[in-house]
Formats: structure tokens, C-alpha cells, sequence
């Protein structure tokens, strides 16, 4: 059924279905994955959203994607020069994510050739990292994302993403401190039913992450 999809939108039923089916009694709605929906220049994979993301609400009209209604991711991506200056100021001083910026944000992203998404679309209460359940539950339905939206890039927030899309094992710190002698990323050749992209991994940018090197590399890829 997955593989049957050829749209986000008929995707997306199923993410909700799949929510319906195996979590009842979740009351909170996933995030999907926005920006560019065609060909972006970089995909960014983070893990599973908070209900810190309003967009999780029930009651939310608008568009729903990756930290609507938090700061400190964008902060992260301003620092590293992909970001505008006018628009962190704005989510700075706000007290509260209105609709109208968040389709600024979501414009923002699309201008930039630049997609979000998680590799587990369920929303949980805290930051409790998706066990190797959920991850073999979800990870067809960001397989077939990718296939659709078919980045030129991917850049995987943290190890869960990157070495369940890859199936291979790497140790950040090593990968770090390769590109920065270099100066220079290291990319993953990727093979997807109808095409090839390269996956880049990054530090998780916020929490239990490392944002310092997040940034570092993050500068690296605005620089593609």
C-alpha cells in the first residue's frame, strides 16, 4: 500500500491511518514533512516530534511540520547561515506561533529549496527517543517520502535516522573530525527505487545533541 503512493497527500493518509491503528489513545496528531516537496536541495531528517510542536494539537488548522512553535531549532539553522535575519528576529520576540508565521516559516523553507521531516511520524509527550518498533513501523513510510519528494540531499539529524536509512554504523565524532580537517563533507551514496541521493550526517541540533558542531557542519552543507 505504501509503495502504491505517489503523492505526499496519499502518504500522509496512511501516516494517519497507521496512527489511528497501532496508538488509539494518542490524542496528539503527527508531523508531517513540508518545505520544497519536489526536488529540494537538502531533506532534513530529525527523529519524533513533542508536543512542544503546536501543530500537534487537534484543534490546529494549519500546515503541520517539523518545531512550529519552538525557537530553538531555527536559532540553530541561523547561526549556520540558513536562516533569515528578519524572520529569527520575528519568531524571537513572539510569544506565540500565529498561522500567518508559520506559512512564513513553511515560504521561507520552499524559497530555500529546503524539506523537513522525521523519520518516526508519531508525536510523543516528552523526549523520548521512538523504540526499534516504531522505527520499523514508520521507516517505509519516509522511504516512499523520499522517493516522492527526491532530494538531491539528505542530512540525518543524530545516529537513529542515519544508520536506519543506511544500514550502516559510523561514529560521529571520527565523521566530524574528517570534514572539518577537510573542510570538505563526506557524503553516502544512497539508491532509491527511482533514483540516487547522498545522505550527510549531522549532530542532533538541539537537546541531547551537540548544536556547536551541528552548526559547523551545517555551515558545510549551506555551502553545496
Amino acid at each position: 500500500m505504501i509503495q502504491n503512493c505517489q503523492t505526499l497527500a496519499e502518504l500522509w493518509k496512511i501516516v494517519d491511518d497507521v496512527n489511528k491503528k497501532h496508538f488509539p489513545e494518542n490524542n496528539l496528531k503527527p508531523i508531517l514533512g513540508n518545505g520544497k516537496t519536489f526536488r529540494p536541495k537538502v531533506m532534513f531528517v530529525f527523529i519524533n516530534p513533542t508536543h512542544a510542536n503546536i501543530s500537534s494539537d487537534q484543534n490546529w488548522q494549519g500546515p503541520r511540520f517539523p518545531f512550529i512553535g519552538t525557537k530553538p531549532i531555527w536559532r540553530i539553522f541561523h547561526k549556520a547561515g540558513m536562516f533569515d535575519d528578519k524572520l529569527i528576529k520575528e519568531i524571537n520576540n513572539s510569544k506565540s506561533w500565529s498561522l500567518e508565521l508559520t506559512d512564513t516559516v513553511l515560504n521561507f523553507l520552499k524559497s530555500k529549496s529546503l524539506y523537513f521531516t522525521n523519520i518516526v511520524k508519531w508525536t510523543g509527550h516528552d523526549a523520548t527517543l521512538p523504540n526499534p518498533d516504531k522505527i520499523k513501523l514508520f521507516l517505509p513510510i519516509l522511504e516512499r517520502e523520499i522517493e516522492i519528494v527526491q532530494p538531491q540531499y539528505i542530512v540525518t539529524f543524530g545516529l537513529i535516522p542515519f544508520e536506519n536509512m543506511t544500514k550502516q554504523k559510523i561514529k560521529l565524532n571520527d565523521y566530524y573530525s574528517e570534514i572539518m580537517q577537510n573542510q570538505r563533507l563526506r557524503f553516502f551514496d544512497m539508491q532509491y527505487r527511482n533514483f540516487k541521493t547522498k545522505i550527510i550526517p549531522c549532530y542532533f541540533p538541539v537537546g541531547r545533541g551537540d548544536p556547536k558542531k551541528a552548526v559547523e557542519i551545517l555551515k558545510l552543507i549551506d555551502s553545496l
